[in-house]
């Protein structure tokens, strides 16, 4: 066994196959007459060609073996079992104890079942043959509930585990009150006293129907080679939760860890009913979805048990010999490939297109991918996540979803498939998770504040499955700006003028929402503009500086002409500098070398009333004489604090080409230039009062080149 399947020979081996019920039949218990003689090559022959079986499952009594003539029932064992193994099938030796088997039908394994082991395993050399598995006790009585119980006429997933407490029988029951051993001791036995090496089987509760929260055994062997069997008759399911039902009672184990199925059939009497109409699905979910071994029962009982007469035809629903075999030899045994097919040893083709996609929840990853191709077929897929396996899905399946990932962004996925001899493909390319929901569209806009030139509004922010990125503002149909919350101001507009806005969300993976309902909203009426700045000029003689000329505007609104805006071509919406209404010129050193610039003055008012933009020339500064860039300012230093101002010095930068300047900047923002390039002091005013600000100063020479910031220096003016 490796992981959650069977090998044989280093090939992937489910077993498929029958009962043998005829060694309940022996010169020490004769309850078993129906099977007597119908076990010998003839069987074997047409179970192997007629119905593909590859394994059988021997009853054997307990009683017998533990009693004085158990070494002579052990080689009759023995020459079955051997027979079986001759002709090329993997034989289950399954311990019985119910009336059949001439015993009381105890609950639990008890010290009779050691001893009955210790027989078989002791004079016979069973255990030698790593293809005979060892069912350490047929269908325990216990319920499938976790809850211990004190009763001694209840069992539980305790009792079976770990026995140590004396149970009795209820009055209906027959047998003789007892300390059971549990499945874990019985284990633990045949590895360390019997020195047993064989795959065991543990069969579940309720006589086997359930492994719903089964006690998972520890192996003290050298690897895990323990199954868990189950015996599903009561696979029926009226409510039509068939699957459900089937993954909670036994199928969800099966994804971990070993499952056989070693009973199954439906008999005459449910024919027509829902046994008979479910048995197609069940067997393919037993075959396609879980990969379950099915031993029916049985191979030598005819007349409605499978088997219709001598020569193995199976029974059939509507026939003088109603049964389940005609649905296990169509529906199971016959997709195994026929006895004798030589070994498939290509492996699927590798699944292609795979993709991991967010979901719009958030919740999960949805991993898709299409089928694989194999000359037998494909059984299943393998699911990895950043290459651990997450998960394996039935052939049929080309999707998984994986849920409760927890920051999915950044895991990639891949796939391979596996055929039912054990071929497994390449892995497919991983695949990195993708968001492709975009956030819901904003709503609700609403003004907020107008002025003159300006419009401030807000709206309902929208959610994404990710996280919402920010939003685009679009104006009159035109994209006008950004912003990261969910409110936005719109500023140089036309006084008394109304705007149309519309808004969109986007998130990181660029996923764009639709846009909001278009809003209308004006700015305030204002007094007559300032006049458009006229003969806008701009020269450049040096890389590092552009020099700006304009004739004045005029104001004949009332207010009076309060300054000028200036606006540089790479950053059409912000302000690059605002001065005073009696300046006409502006020196730009913040440019680089060899690059084109024009720019854009705008008048305003103390209104706010803004004129037309003046434009200027398009400028492109000289080549520098090298792109070396200057050393960065050190040591700043505070020479003089008031309640609104700030003076600090600095340590001179060097540069091969000559320091043209150094620009200053206050908690980020750029707040001027010094007087020349050998000024190494800034005066700082119009500050406010007991209020900490941070500085940084960066040099620039010549050649327009540079330098990295200063260390940043933190100020608190003196109180007011």
């Amino acid at each position: 066994m490796q992981g959650n399947q069977f090998y044989v020979n280093g090939q992937l081996f489910i077993p498929h196959g029958f009962n043998v019920t005829a060694l309940l039949n022996s010169s020490w218990c004769d309850k078993a007459p129906k099977a007597a003689g119908n076990y010998g090559p003839a069987e074997l022959a047409a179970a192997m060609s007629t119905w593909n079986a590859n394994t059988l499952r021997f009853q054997v009594s307990q009683p017998v073996l533990a009693g004085p003539d158990g070494a002579a029932y052990a080689q009759q064992i023995q020459a079955a079992v051997e027979m079986a193994r001759s002709a090329g099938f993997i034989a289950d030796v399954s311990m019985q104890d119910q009336s059949q088997a001439c015993g009381p039908a105890e609950p639990l394994p008890s010290p009779e079942t050691e001893s009955a082991w210790t027989t078989l395993i002791t004079d016979t050399s069973l255990a030698s043959d790593p293809g005979v598995m060892f069912e350490l006790f047929n269908e325990p009585q216990n319920s499938a509930t976790t809850m211990p119980t004190t009763s001694p006429y209840q069992q539980t997933w305790a009792d079976w585990l770990s026995g140590g407490r004396l149970i009795e029988p209820t009055a209906s029951q027959s047998w003789q009150a007892y300390t059971p051993v549990g499945f874990q001791d019985l284990v633990n036995y045949m590895r360390e006293t019997l020195d047993v090496t064989n795959v065991l089987i543990a069969d579940g509760a309720a006589h086997a129907e359930q492994l719903e929260a089964m006690p998972i055994l520890s192996d003290p062997g050298s690897s895990y080679q323990i199954a868990y069997a189950v015996h599903p008759y009561d696979y029926a399911d009226t409510d039509d939760n068939t699957v459900s039902d089937w993954n909670a009672r036994w199928g969800y184990l099966a994804g971990t860890y070993t499952v056989i199925a070693t009973e199954w059939n439906y008999t005459s009497q449910d024919c027509g009913q829902a046994a008979q109409a479910e048995a197609p699905q069940f067997l393919s979910y037993m075959r396609d979805t879980t990969g379950i071994g099915v031993l029916g029962q049985a191979l030598d009982i005819f007349s409605g048990d499978l088997m219709a007469d001598t020569a193995l035809d199976s029974t059939q629903c509507g026939t003088v010999h109603g049964g389940g075999g005609y649905d296990f030899l169509n529906d199971y045994m016959d997709t195994f490939p026929a006895a004798g097919t030589p070994p498939d040893t290509t492996p699927p083709s590798v699944p292609g297109d795979v993709t991991a996609t967010l979901s719009a929840d958030g919740g999960s990853v949805d991993v898709s991918w299409s089928a694989s191709a194999d000359n037998v077929g494909v059984t299943g897929y393998d699911v990895y996540r950043d290459g651990t396996e997450i998960a394996t899905v039935g052939g049929t399946a080309t999707s998984y979803a994986d849920s409760g990932v927890a920051d999915p962004m950044g895991d990639s996925y891949a796939v391979d498939a596996f055929d039912a001899a054990g071929n497994v493909s390449a892995q497919s390319e991983p695949a990195a998770v993708a968001d492709v929901t975009p956030p819901t569209v904003p709503t609700g806009l609403t003004l907020q504040s107008a002025t003159v030139t300006s419009i401030s509004f807000r709206w309902s922010p929208s959610t994404d499955n990710v996280g919402v990125a920010g939003y685009y503002i679009y104006r009159d149909g035109s994209m006008v700006g950004t912003s990261a919350t969910s409110s936005y101001t719109d500023t140089s507009l036309n006084n008394g003028t109304a705007y149309t806005y519309e808004v969109s969300a986007y998130d990181a993976a660029g996923n764009v929402s639709g846009t909001s309902a278009p809003a209308s909203f004006s700015t305030l009426p204002g007094d007559s503009a300032p006049t458009t700045p006229a003969s806008v000029k701009a020269a450049a003689t040096v890389p590092y500086r552009v020099k700006l000329s304009w004739s004045a505007s005029t104001d004949a609104g009332g207010s009076g002409l309060a300054g000028y805006r200036i606006y540089r071509s790479d950053a059409p919406g912000t302000i690059l500098a605002t001065v005073g209404p009696s300046v006409t010129s502006y020196a730009d050193t913040r440019v680089k070398a060899k690059t084109a610039y024009t720019y854009t003055v705008v008048a305003f008012d103390a209104a706010d009333d803004q004129s037309g933009a003046g434009k200027s020339n398009s400028v492109t500064t000289p080549v520098g004489k090298t792109t070396k860039a200057p050393t960065a300012p050190s040591k700043l230093r505070v020479s003089a604090t008031t309640a609104t101002s700030v003076t600090f010095t600095w340590a001179a930068s060097t540069d091969a080409d000559g320091i043209a300047g150094y620009h200053v900047y206050r908690d980020g923002a750029y707040i001027g230039d010094t007087a020349g390039p050998g000024t190494t002091r800034f005066a700082d005013t119009g500050l406010t009062g007991s209020t900490t600000y941070t500085y940084t100063v960066v040099a620039f020479d010549d050649s327009a080149n540079v330098s990295a910031g200063s260390p940043a220096l933190k100020v608190t003016t003196k109180a007011p």
